[in-house]
């Protein structure tokens, strides 16, 4: 079963950027995300677009 919420910190190193282009991403809406219990989840469906 693979995963289909992937975090910051793991997004950040798959594509190869900072956690905080990530973060800038995820408050302008250009990354869709859920916040759960305060963390930001980034759906797998993101990085398959990539």
């Amino acid at each position: 079963m693979s995963k289909k919420f992937f975090s910051v910190k793991e997004v950040a190193a798959i594509l190869g950027v900072s956690k905080s282009l990530i973060y800038a991403g995820v408050q302008q809406g250009k990354i869709p995300h859920r916040r759960v219990m305060g963390r930001i989840l980034i759906p797998a469906s993101f990085l398959d677009e990539k």
